[in-house]
């Protein structure tokens, strides 16, 4: 049967799904035994997404290519995807493989064998040229190919990765949260030090090429887990903490708190915490208990700074404490703690979920304002003045419709500097047009303006902010972070 015609578009999509599915499935099966309903969900996943992109006529079979810190798809870094892909391109960086390809047909028993090869230390020999077509017979793998590395030879490699500085700090902060959320699961001592040094070369990052790993952090849309949602919320604060002229100690202090924040979660049964309908009542009880069993778990690592217990136990508080979980004690959360309260709450607005909508920064800044009680307004004004009305990564629609991605703030929040993606109306660029553009600048007599914000699937119109359902506007904060009323069987709190 041919496959029905699709655009290039939706095509790139169904190949980013599948990247997605393939890294989801890599951290499963390392967290799980072969056999849990964990690892069969991720798994059925992944043949789903093969056979979602060979319907939407992608080419089978489906090849990624693998630098040391990027997946890519006909030579072109599939970003998002790679973000939270730092173990799966490690583990194919030491069996010397080049490219994955996978065709339909895909079973969950053949796919957990082979992960059998990829990812266990001692199979590390198992998938090099010498051994490679003979082991994958024997373990009756037929519908994944592997291309091993030629020495020398570019064909089997992408070319340079736009960011890879960028992509490198992303990836060593999700790699280091997994492996303390699994280490906090097994009542193990977390790696703070190694935590803290993380966090100090991404101030590094963020002093060489900010826009590049915070446009980076906008692409992160599809998280199985809460690492990205933790990586996410320490780039925001530490970009805001900077804004304000903290001292390097500072800096890592508050990024190590906010990267730390969600670890109680690590002891939140899965089936709560992965549920992809509506919490009931026990249930969303359970959850609400993560912010106490974090400081439980921080609490007793030697060498941390109080601030990220402080982060982990206040970070669902007001200001004035008012929130959850209640203190024995009356208390105020700490500096950092409202914050990181700040950047949780518009990361979690502004995140696609299964159960919920993304919301664009502009309708997560109108949600936050209404509800002022909740949150410390000069940290929440300092954040939206340092962040702008259009945060790094955001992508515009501007008056003459051309397309364009804001890199680059400037001193008026409304006003970013933007790399432009199309000519007028989407017409491709002419190439004598610069491509980066300071908004409201005029240039040749014209002054380019933002006429809307748009998310992979809807386009939101200024300044009315029309959104399909007014309500949303309105919510509390918490309400508006784990459901949409515009759809059944959301989660609710």
């Amino acid at each position: 049967m041919t496959p029905p015609r699709t655009t290039p578009q939706v095509q790139r999509a169904a190949i980013e799904m599948f990247a997605h599915a393939l890294v989801a499935a890599t951290t499963i099966r390392q967290l799980h035994a072969t056999g849990t309903p964990w690892v069969d969900d991720a798994l059925q996943g992944l043949i789903r997404a093969l056979d979602d992109a060979a319907h939407a006529g992608v080419e089978m079979p489906l090849r990624l290519q693998i630098s040391d810190h990027c997946l890519c798809h006909d030579g072109v870094p599939l970003d998002g995807p790679s973000l939270q892909a730092g173990a799966l391109l490690q583990r194919c960086v030491e069996r010397e493989i080049a490219a994955l390809a996978f065709t339909p047909g895909l079973t969950i028993d053949e796919a957990n064998r082979c992960f059998d090869l990829l990812l266990p230390e001692h199979n590390k020999r198992a998938l090099t040229r010498r051994h490679r077509d003979q082991v994958l017979r024997a373990m009756g793998i037929r519908h994944v190919a592997i291309t091993s590395r030629i020495p020398g030879d570019p064909s089997n490699r992408t070319g340079s990765v736009h960011g890879r500085g960028a992509m490198q700090s992303y990836q060593a902060l999700a790699d280091c949260l997994q492996r303390n959320h699994v280490r906090a699961s097994h009542d193990q001592q977390l790696t703070v030090t190694e935590a803290n040094g993380i966090v100090e070369r991404t101030l590094v990052q963020l002093e060489k090429e900010p826009s590049s790993l915070l446009a980076l952090a906008a692409q992160d849309n599809i998280d199985r887990f809460t690492v990205g949602h933790s990586v996410r919320v320490a780039l925001l604060a530490l970009q805001v903490a900077r804004a304000t002229g903290a001292t390097h100690d500072q800096l890592v202090h508050v990024g190590t708190a906010a990267l730390l924040h969600d670890i109680g979660k690590s002891k939140i049964p899965e089936e709560v915490l992965f549920k992809q309908g509506r919490l009931d009542k026990a249930e969303w009880a359970c959850m609400a208990q993560h912010p106490r069993l974090g400081a439980q778990v921080l609490i007793e690592q030697p060498d941390l700074d109080a601030s990220a217990i402080g982060a982990a136990f206040c970070h669902h508080m007001g200001p004035d404490g008012r929130g959850y979980p209640t203190p024995a004690l009356p208390m105020r959360p700490s500096a950092t703690s409202r914050l990181v309260r700040v950047c949780d709450v518009f990361e979690a607005l502004t995140a696609v979920r299964p159960y919920k909508r993304a919301l664009t920064p502009c309708e997560a800044y109108a949600v936050m304002l209404r509800n002022e009680a909740d949150f410390d307004q000069r940290w929440l004004r300092r954040f939206i003045r340092t962040l702008g009305v259009f945060p790094q990564g955001t992508r515009l629609l501007l008056d003459d419709g051309a397309h364009a991605l804001v890199t680059e703030q400037t001193d008026c929040p409304h006003r970013p500097i933007v790399q432009l993606l199309s000519g007028p109306g989407g017409a491709e660029l002419p190439a004598s047009t610069p491509t980066r553009l300071a908004l409201g600048t005029a240039i040749d007599g014209v002054t380019r303006k933002v006429a809307a914000v748009t998310t992979h699937d809807r386009t939101v119109r200024l300044p009315e902010l029309e959104v399909e359902d007014p309500q949303v506007l309105t919510q509390s904060p918490q309400h508006a972070c784990v459901s949409l009323p515009i759809q059944d069987g959301a989660r609710s709190p």
